[in-house]
C-alpha cells in the first residue's frame, strides 16, 4: 500500500509539473511550419464588416485567437491594444482578434467591460482556430506583407519579449508589396 500511495503522489506531482509547463501562460514563439500553407481567413467582424486576410497583403498582420473565458487571453489585451495603436507602425500593421465560438451577445458583454482597440472577428464554428493553431488559446500568428504566416506565439503574448519584438520588427522592415487596398474585402 505504501508503494502505491508514493507512486500516486509522484504521478500527481509529475502531472502538475507537466501541466504547469504547458499552460497557456507560457509563451512559445515558433516559426510557422514551412510545409504548412497559410490558411485563408474570411470572417465577419462583430460590427458585420467582412475581413479577408488576402486583402491585407502589403501589411503585417497580427492575428490573435482568443476567448473571453481564457484568462491569458484577457491578460494580453493591453499588449495587443498597444500594437494596434502604435503610431510608428500606423498603416503598416493590422491587429485582428478572432473570437473562438462565442455568441455575439457574449462578445459584446465582454467588450463592454474590456477595452479592445482592434477589430474582433467571429469564428462561430471554431473552424479557423483548427486551421491556424494547435488548439491553444491564446495563439497569435504573425503574417508577413506577402500574406504568408511566418510566426506563431502559443500562449499569452508578451510584446516586450525579445524574440517576438525581433520577429515583428523584421516583418515590418520588409519592403511593401502586393495588394495595398484598404484591408477590408467582400466575402
Amino acid at each position: 500500500m505504501r508503494i502505491g500511495r508514493s507512486f500516486c503522489a509522484v504521478l500527481v506531482l509529475a502531472s502538475a509539473l507537466c501541466g504547469a509547463s504547458a499552460s497557456a501562460k507560457d509563451v512559445h514563439l515558433q516559426a510557422w511550419p514551412q510545409q504548412l500553407p497559410t490558411p485563408a481567413l474570411r470572417l465577419d467582424a462583430l460590427d458585420g464588416t467582412p475581413w479577408n486576410t488576402d486583402s491585407l497583403r502589403g501589411k503585417v498582420v497580427v492575428l490573435n485567437f482568443w476567448a473571453s473565458w481564457c484568462e491569458p487571453c484577457v491578460d494580453e489585451l493591453p499588449a495587443l491594444n498597444a500594437l494596434a495603436t502604435d503610431e510608428s507602425a500606423k498603416g503598416d500593421l493590422v491587429v485582428l482578434g478572432v473570437n473562438f465560438k462565442e455568441s455575439t451577445a457574449a462578445i459584446e458583454r465582454f467588450l463592454s467591460q474590456h477595452s479592445v482597440r482592434y477589430p474582433v472577428l467571429m469564428d462561430k464554428q471554431g473552424e479557423h482556430l483548427k486551421k491556424w493553431t494547435s488548439g491553444v488559446l491564446p495563439t497569435t500568428v504573425l503574417i508577413g506583407r506577402d500574406g504568408r504566416a511566418r510566426w506563431r506565439v502559443l500562449g499569452e503574448l508578451d510584446a516586450a519579449d525579445p524574440g517576438f519584438k525581433r520577429a515583428l520588427e523584421r516583418l515590418l522592415e520588409e519592403p511593401r508589396q502586393g495588394n495595398m487596398r484598404a484591408g477590408v474585402a467582400a466575402k
